[in-house]
């Protein structure tokens, strides 16, 4: 199957305090970015980057910097929400496309094993979706915070990405979102919207995306035990 991956670089560091673009910011010397793209790059045909309009060029170029310009087939604006700027991504991908993995640029430790997996559920079940399962107790609680009820986490997953769609369901499921008006914060929700049953497959714990000061700092630790591991493997 001819996949393609559009990765969303488009975010902001306000939460971060960074004042700048947060996949900007360097993990262990490398941009946020480039490792979010790089994994990718021995798996799909292609990839897409999806870039604020202002910071197309400064990312066309670092990603050149590093790499992978032959890989990265455009760099283009994002749109108002983060569903315009995936429709974006996506209406610059090649006519072969046959599946379409869409990934945030701020979960910059996804690993091939991650992305190998969401693969093999697009084979199977015509879609897979990185998810883990949830290990807080989750209360449903009203606009007051009273607790209305305690759900049951063994069924409840929190959504990760990439996510990988058939290319023929996920522009479809774009059409319909855009000709009713559905607004989605993610494109497993799209496709459900569609009609269309999702599966989920393992995501990662170490598959975090920066938010915040201390993702970035988490992040920094799991690269480091993850070279010290490399280095131990090499001897």
């Amino acid at each position: 199957m001819i996949s393609y991956a559009i990765v969303l670089g488009g975010g902001s560091g306000q939460r971060m305090g960074a004042g700048m673009n947060k996949v900007f910011l360097p993990l262990r010397g490398v941009p946020a970015i480039v490792r979010s793209v790089a994994p990718f790059s021995g798996l799909c045909r292609g990839a897409v980057v999806v870039a604020r309009a202002d910071e197309v060029d400064d990312m066309r170029a670092l990603l050149n910097r590093y790499g992978l310009s032959r890989f990265v087939l455009d760099v283009v604006p994002g749109g108002e929400t983060r569903q315009a700027s995936v429709k974006n991504g996506m209406d610059a991908l090649p006519e072969d496309a046959e599946a379409i993995l869409v990934h945030d640029g701020a979960r910059c430790l996804v690993t091939e094993e991650v992305i190998r997996r969401v693969m093999e559920g697009i084979v199977t079940n015509g879609n897979g979706v990185a998810a883990v399962p949830v290990t807080d107790t989750i209360k449903q609680a009203d606009a007051a915070g009273r607790v209305l009820a305690t759900l049951d986490r063994s069924v409840l997953y929190a959504m990760q990405t990439p996510q990988g769609f058939r290319a023929v369901d996920l522009f479809a499921a774009h059409q319909k979102a855009a000709e009713e008006n559905y607004l989605a914060t993610d494109d497993a929700a799209l496709v459900e919207y569609l009609g269309k049953p999702v599966y989920l497959t393992e995501g990662s714990r170490e598959n975090l995306k920066l938010t915040t000061p201390v993702d970035l700092a988490f992040a920094e630790a799991i690269l480091r035990d993850r070279e010290e591991w490399e280095a131990v493997q090499g001897c």
